[in-house]
């Protein structure tokens, strides 16, 4: 397949905004005595339809969690997120993608200006960007995909998305496009069974299988 345009999710592919995030909210899941299982986490990663996790955090206690520690975790949270760097490979992508004259969009379940501010300060150019507060359902329902698709004026089934979790490639599938899975350290543990390709790494990216010239990407 030579795609017509590219459309990355955002959160755990571009950038690893959610290990920081899974950390500060297993702390204060510790700060009450109880543990967060990454396992039982992953499956909130993704999609937008799931609960708060001050929500699962009371439900676990079955009692309102101490506001000072809900406070604390969110600050940690934000300021953590504010340092990621790109993920490994994204850079390389971006410019094969750039070289062959494709479009270039990014899906997120995120709210656009938490992924537009992100995108700015890692030195990102996508031409277009679509989220949840862009569509009336986000992840795992198609319609960011779609709503990205249409931005650029391509037909979902031309389109390539790169994806790192099972509800976001769930997304992309519905939308009638094929789906790359590059999995990072928590969505490893809830990988896709509907991919049409999972790679370790954005530097294993299949470039050529894609009709995309990887320049110096592996050299």
């Amino acid at each position: 397949m030579r795609p017509r345009a590219v459309i990355v999710d955002f959160d755990g592919t571009v950038a690893d905004t959610e290990w920081p995030e899974y950390l500060a909210v297993r702390d204060a899941f510790r700060a009450h005595g109880l543990e967060l299982d990454p396992r039982d986490w992953v499956d909130v990663i993704g999609r937008a339809d799931h609960p708060h996790w001050t929500e699962m955090l009371a439900a676990a206690l079955g009692a309102p969690p101490d506001p000072g520690v809900v406070a604390a975790a969110r600050r940690r949270r934000e300021e953590a997120k504010k340092r990621v760097p790109l993920l490994p490979g994204v850079a390389d992508l971006v410019a094969a993608v750039r070289r062959a004259g494709l479009g270039l969009g990014v899906a997120s379940s995120s709210p656009s200006a938490w992924v537009t501010g992100h995108l700015e300060r890692l030195g990102v150019q996508v031409d277009v960007v679509r989220c949840r507060d862009h569509v009336d359902r986000a992840k795992p329902w198609p319609d960011v995909y779609l709503a990205a698709a249409a931005a650029l004026d391509v037909d979902p089934a031309d389109c390539l998305a790169v994806e790192d979790s099972r509800h976001g490639c769930r997304a992309a599938k519905a939308a009638g496009m094929v789906c790359v899975v590059v999995p990072n350290r928590l969505t490893v543990l809830d990988p896709p069974d509907d991919a049409d390709l999972v790679c370790e790494s954005l530097t294993a990216f299949p470039f050529t299988r894609f009709g995309l010239d990887p320049g110096h990407a592996h050299a």
